[in-house]
């Protein structure tokens, strides 16, 4: 009988097991050191290998020849539990014996010694769905269990266990396989099927798995039922995705405001039977590769691609502002949510595509929550030029002063002093780690200390709205520039919108004066 690729390449060793080093590394230190604990707490996302760690460790703690705390793999107890004839080892399903009967049964056999191992090993698989009279009935014997029980348990919602539970385990987190190693572990088990597989392909497969193994190893299967040679085009048929030159396409008509080209790219896709819900999530997936491009500084090594894509990608990138990326970001995240909700597939992603192709649209995606926001942000400007008389008599050392608008000599007297900050473009890097958002409305913005100000210069005024609206963000700031600095600085504006105007207006005042002759060089 077949048997699939996931249980035939299942890791029989701790070092087999791809992109966990941080359990299998200490497990191994445990039983070298014959420092075992009594029960284990194995969670993480599915198919990140916390059942095939379960079944090593339980063959490890029983092996008869352990090689520096691998099991062997070869004496009567390792091939005993590969074939599940050992019955000291025992696998529970939590999702279908989840009641108080099933858990005291447990018990009950758990105080007999072992029949052939040194350990009667229960590995109870998704344990988060026991009921919470079963998760009272195994709380005792969890705590001070027989000294030849060894319980492992494995979750992927690890939230949904009681705390009594969480603080008498021993807890490993597994992570996400990234798309690298997994791409490396199907080369590695296409070349033990003679089966060839491009790079491509198998940076496609990994992408798709979204750090699951399993499910790499699952959609290589079907793959391979289409031939020995696999392509970026089989695993694309075989997953049911749009070819991404459609999707860079599809792009390009939105950054070009071309509607009309992108509904027929939606319609020739249609044709060919692509889902539309795959399709838009697709998408998603290409602008979030655009948004990394545009924010991170090495985007290479986070974006799953080909060469030849990543290329096209980034110069779509450069040409695009993240404020539109973003955006459509968003806006195809709520066109799926309606999709999902049985709203007609075609006809929604083909008004998604023409919203974002047309500016006008975009702005009036959601008018009630606009007018909304338009409506609180004159409240507040309301209040601040029209303060209460009890926030009039608080102190101007009080932690929730705003921006205070300083007046003219003191601007001018500050602008005198002022000195540029190199420290600045630090100070936008590390905000970027707290809100990528927010460091992009300084993205061009220049600042300058003078006394005990920092003074920033930027045209656009979102950065400001965003500093003098939130008080935890302007404390934010504060502290960032404080950590880099060294300093205790206050936040101003090294220029306003009206003071610009005046300024321009007297300019050009000066100099019709200086053409009629009023006024001379000197005295500019």
């Amino acid at each position: 009988m077949y048997r699939v690729l996931y249980r035939k390449y299942r890791p029989k060793f701790f070092a087999d097991v791809i992109g966990q080093p941080q359990v299998t590394d200490t497990l191994k230190n445990e039983l070298k050191s014959n420092r075992l604990a009594h029960a284990y707490l194995f969670t993480g996302s599915r198919g990140t290998g916390k059942t095939t760690c379960s079944k090593i460790l339980s063959k490890a703690v029983n092996c008869l020849n352990p090689i520096d705390g691998d099991p062997c793999g070869e004496c009567e107890i390792c091939k005993g539990i590969d074939q599940g004839t050992v019955l000291d080892v025992v696998e529970i399903d939590a999702a279908s014996n989840n009641g108080v009967d099933d858990i005291r049964m447990l018990r009950e056999e758990a105080v007999f010694t072992p029949v052939v191992a040194k350990y009667r090993v229960y590995i109870i698989d998704e344990v988060h769905m026991l009921s919470i009279g079963a998760f009272n009935a195994l709380l005792k014997t969890l705590e001070e269990p027989p000294p030849h029980v060894i319980f492992i348990l494995a979750t992927t919602e690890v939230h949904k266990l009681p705390a009594t539970i969480l603080s008498r385990c021993q807890r490993f987190d597994f992570h996400r396989i990234s798309p690298r190693d997994i791409a490396e572990r199907l080369e590695k088990v296409c070349e033990s099927e003679n089966v060839a597989i491009d790079g491509n392909a198998a940076l496609l497969l990994a992408g798709l798995a979204d750090g699951a193994m399993r499910d790499a190893l699952s959609l290589l299967d079907q793959c391979i039922s289409k031939g020995d040679r696999i392509t970026e085009e089989i695993v694309r048929q075989t997953a049911g995705l749009a070819d991404k030159s459609h999707l860079f396409d599809i792009t390009e008509a939105i950054r070009t405001n071309n509607g009309a080209a992108a509904i027929e790219i939606i319609d020739r896709l249609y044709r060919d039977s692509k889902d539309m819900a795959r399709l838009c999530d697709e998408l998603i997936s290409h602008f979030r590769e655009l948004m990394l491009i545009k924010t991170v500084k090495q985007p290479r090594e986070i974006t799953v691609m080909s060469d030849s894509d990543y290329d096209r990608a980034y110069e779509q990138a450069m040409a695009m502002s993240l404020e539109n990326i973003v955006d459509a970001i968003g806006v195809l995240q709520a066109s799926k949510e309606k999709m999902l909700r049985g709203a007609n597939r075609r006809i929604e992603m083909e008004m998604t595509t023409v919203r974002l192709c047309t500016p006008s649209l975009k702005q009036s995606i959601n008018p009630d929550i606009e007018g909304r926001v338009a409506n609180m942000e004159k409240a507040i400007m309301d209040l601040e030029a029209n303060p209460p008389a009890a926030e009039k008599k608080i102190p101007r050392s009080a932690p929730a002063q705003r921006l205070r608008r300083p007046t003219s000599e003191e601007m001018e007297r500050l602008r005198e002093k002022a000195i540029p900050m190199p420290e600045w473009p630090d100070v936008i890097e590390e905000m970027r780690k707290y809100s990528k958002t927010v460091a992009a409305s300084f993205d061009g913005s220049t600042a300058y200390v003078s006394e005990k100000y920092v003074l920033v210069d930027s045209s656009n005024s979102i950065c400001f709205d965003l500093l003098r609206n939130n008080d935890k963000l302007r404390s934010k700031m504060r502290d960032i520039i404080r950590s880099v600095t060294g300093m205790e600085y206050r936040l101003g504006r090294y220029s306003y919108p009206d003071e610009e105007k005046t300024d321009d207006a007297l300019s050009q005042l000066k100099n019709d004066f200086k053409s009629a002759g009023i006024l001379a060089d000197d005295n500019k």
